[in-house]
C-alpha cells in the first residue's frame, strides 16, 4: 500500500507526459494552420464553418454517452462489450446526421445567414464518419498505451493540416475548412483500423450495461460541450458572420496555452483515478498534485496570453483581426480558470462520482446560458466573453467544495496549492509591464522580450515561494529533482 502514491504518480506523470505532449503537438499543428488560415481566408469565413460547427457539435455530443469511458471502467472488457460500444457508436452517428439535415435550415434563420443551411449540412457527415472508428483504440487509454494514442492523433493532425492550408491556398474560402474537418475525420476511421488490430461487429449484447454508466455520463457530456459552446452560439445569434468569425478564433487563441496543457493531462487522469478509486491514499495524493499542477500552468498561461494579447495578435493572425485583441485578453483569463476547475468533474466521474459530476456541470451551463445572452442582448460580443470569464471563476468555489465533501482532501489542501501561482503571476504581470513600456514598438520584438521576461519572472517567483514554504511535494519538487538529476 506505501508505494501505491507513487506508483499512481509514475502513472500519472507519464500518461500525462504523453497526453500532453500530443495534444501540445497536435494543437501546436492548429494553431500553426489557424495562424496561416487567417492570412488566406477572412473572418466571415471562419465565421460561417463556427457557426455550422456549433451546430454539428451540439447535436453531436448527444452521442457522446460515454460509451468508450464506460470501457476503460470495465475490469476485464470483452469482445462484447467493445463490439457493444462500436455498435451503439453508429447508430447515433446515423441518427445525429439525419437529425442535422433536418434541423439546418433553423440553423440559417437563427444566425441570420443563408448559407449556414448547406454548410451544417455538409458538415453533418461528421459524426456519421466518425462512428466508424475501430473502437480498439480505446485500448490504448485503458491499458495506458498513451504511445500508441499519441502516433494515431498526431498522423491525423498532419493530414487535416495538409488538406486544409492546400484547399486555402486553392479555394480562398471556407470550403477549404469544411474540407479540413471531414477529410481529417475520414482519415482518422482509416488510421483507427491501420494502427489497431481489431475489427469490432455489430453487436447489442452489452448495450443496457453500457448505457448504465453512460447516462450520467452523457448529462456531463451535453452540459460540459453547451457551457464551452454557450458563448459562441449567443455571439452567433446576435452578430454577423465576421464577427462570430473573429470570436472563435479569438477564444481559440486565448485559451489555447492553457486548454492545450491542462485537458490533455485531464485525458490521461480517467483510466489512472479508474483504477485507484478504492484507494482513498493514492486518491488524495495524486488528486492533489494534479491540482496542483494544474493551478500551475492555468495561471502563467491565463496570466500570460492576457498580458501579451495585443502583439500577438498582430504577429501572429495579422492586422485584420486587430478588432479581436479586447476577446483574447478576456478568453485568456477565462481559459486559465476553466483549466483550475475542469480536472474536478473528470476526477469525480473516474472514482465513481459521475452523478455529482453530472449535477455540477448542469448547474454551471444552467447559470452561464441566460446571463452569456442577456451580455448579448445588452453589451455585445465584449460583454459576452467578460460574463463567461466572471461565470467560470465564481464556480471554482462550488467546485472545490464538492470536490472536498466526496474525496480525501479539504479546501486548506487546495488553496495551499494554489495560493503561490497566484503570487507569481502578480510578479510576472509587473515584469512583462515594465519589460512592454522599455521594449522597441515593432509588435514582434515587444512580445518575444515580454514572454522571456514574464516566464523567467513566474517561474523565479514560483520557486522562491517554494523554498520560503519549506520545498512541500507537488510539481515544483519534482521539476527540482529532474533539473538536478540530468547536471
Amino acid at each position: 500500500m506505501s508505494d501505491a502514491p507513487l506508483n499512481v504518480g509514475r502513472a500519472l506523470a507519464h500518461g500525462s507526459a504523453w497526453m500532453v505532449g500530443l495534444r501540445w503537438a497536435v494543437r501546436g499543428l492548429g494553431l500553426l494552420s489557424t495562424f496561416v488560415l487567417a492570412r488566406l481566408l477572412s473572418p466571415g469565413d471562419f465565421g460561417l464553418v463556427a457557426m455550422a460547427m456549433v451546430v454539428v457539435g451540439l447535436v453531436e455530443v448527444f452521442g457522446q454517452a460515454g460509451q468508450q469511458l464506460a470501457l476503460i471502467r470495465i475490469p476485464n472488457p470483452t469482445r462484447a462489450d467493445y463490439d457493444s460500444a462500436w455498435t451503439l457508436g453508429i447508430l447515433v452517428g446515423v441518427a445525429a446526421t439525419l437529425v442535422l439535415w433536418l434541423v439546418a435550415p433553423l440553423s440559417a434563420l437563427y444566425f441570420h445567414e443563408p448559407r449556414a443551411t448547406w454548410m451544417v449540412r455538409l458538415l453533418a457527415l461528421r459524426p456519421l464518419l466518425g462512428a466508424l472508428d475501430n473502437i480498439g483504440v480505446v485500448a490504448f487509454r485503458a491499458e495506458l498505451r498513451f504511445s500508441r494514442e499519441f502516433a494515431f492523433q498526431i498522423l491525423q493532425r498532419f493530414g487535416v493540416m495538409g488538406v486544409t492550408i492546400g484547399g486555402a491556398l486553392w479555394l480562398r474560402d471556407e470550403r477549404a475548412l469544411v474540407a479540413g474537418i471531414l477529410g481529417g475525420q475520414a482519415l482518422g476511421v482509416a488510421l483507427s483500423y491501420a494502427l489497431h488490430p481489431y475489427r469490432p461487429r455489430l453487436s447489442l449484447a452489452r448495450v443496457r450495461g453500457l448505457l448504465a454508466f453512460s447516462g450520467w455520463m452523457l448529462l456531463v457530456n451535453v452540459t460540459q460541450y453547451i457551457h464551452d459552446k454557450a458563448d459562441e452560439m449567443v455571439v452567433g445569434g446576435v452578430a454577423d458572420a465576421a464577427t462570430m468569425g473573429r470570436y472563435a478564433v479569438s477564444s481559440d487563441a486565448g485559451t489555447a496555452p492553457t486548454i492545450e496543457v491542462v485537458l490533455p493531462a485531464t485525458r490521461a487522469l480517467f483510466p489512472v483515478f479508474a483504477r485507484i478509486s478504492g484507494d482513498r491514499v493514492a486518491v488524495r495524493a495524486a488528486y492533489l498534485d494534479v491540482f496542483a499542477a494544474a493551478c500551475l500552468i492555468s495561471v502563467a498561461t491565463g496570466v500570460g496570453m492576457a498580458l501579451v494579447a495585443g502583439d500577438f495578435v498582430r504577429v501572429a493572425l495579422g492586422p485584420q483581426w486587430v478588432e479581436a485583441v479586447p476577446l483574447v485578453r478576456l478568453l485568456a483569463i477565462a481559459g486559465g480558470l476553466y483549466g483550475i476547475m475542469h480536472n474536478g468533474i473528470t476526477v469525480l466521474g473516474a472514482t465513481g462520482h459521475a452523478r455529482l459530476g453530472g449535477l455540477l456541470s448542469a448547474s454551471r451551463t444552467l447559470v452561464l446560458v441566460p446571463v452569456l445572452i442577456a451580455a448579448g442582448l445588452l453589451g455585445g460580443v465584449t460583454a459576452i466573453a467578460a460574463a463567461r470569464t466572471l461565470i467560470t471563476l465564481a464556480f471554482i468555489p462550488g467546485i472545490c467544495v464538492a470536490i472536498a465533501r466526496v474525496l480525501p482532501v479539504t479546501l486548506g489542501d487546495m488553496a495551499s496549492r494554489i495560493w503561490r501561482p497566484l503570487v507569481a503571476a502578480m510578479v510576472m504581470a509587473t515584469v512583462v509591464l515594465a519589460a512592454q513600456a522599455v521594449s522597441p514598438p515593432t509588435p514582434w520584438v515587444r512580445l518575444f522580450l515580454a514572454m522571456g521576461a514574464g516566464g523567467l519572472a513566474y517561474l523565479g517567483a514560483v520557486l522562491a515561494l517554494w523554498h520560503a514554504a519549506g520545498r512541500p511535494a507537488g510539481l515544483e519538487a519534482a521539476l527540482t529533482r529532474q533539473f538536478t538529476a540530468r547536471r
